[in-house]
């Protein structure tokens, strides 16, 4: 739900002539908070993303790829692993492509941060996705901050 409201926030300072300032931080309680003004200084483990200026979909895609970097774990052979690539460039997502079938380590760091072994598997920051429907990707996509590509 976060990050729905992140999405929201950030598209409504794209259209903003003046600079902003976004702060995030997890309260004690595991609440996460997203504001244009510092938190309270009893709070640690801020992030703050300088929003000002941001006047294209790139400047939001660099903005969305540092909150929520994409990492693609995918096979050399796997069909739908190539759909979710060219889905990615399409939509203009930058992302990072994990071949699992080079070793067995990698193989147990994909198991290990994605708790899965299915190819392919989708990061968007911690969110998991396992498998490819391109509704759910884009879905995830927009809530997590990447601009929409406009049809040609």
């Amino acid at each position: 739900m976060d990050r729905l409201i992140m999405a929201v926030f950030l598209w409504g300072l794209v259209g903003c002539a003046q600079a902003a300032t976004l702060y995030r931080w997890v309260d004690p309680e595991g609440v996460v908070t997203y504001q244009n003004t510092p938190p309270p200084d009893s709070v640690r483990h801020v992030k703050v993303l300088h929003l000002g200026g941001h006047s294209s979909p790139a400047d939001v895609r660099k903005a969305a790829s540092e909150m929520h970097p994409v990492v693609l774990y995918r096979a050399p052979h796997c069909i739908p692993c190539q759909q979710v690539s060219a889905y990615l460039s399409r939509r203009k997502v930058p992302f990072k492509t994990v071949n699992v079938t080079t070793s067995q380590a990698v193989m147990r760091a994909m198991k290990r941060k994605t708790g899965s072994t299915t190819v392919p598997t989708i990061m968007v920051g911690k969110q998991v996705l396992t498998g490819y429907l391109q509704s759910v990707l884009a879905e995830e996509l927009t809530a997590a901050g990447y601009p929409h590509t406009p049809k040609k």
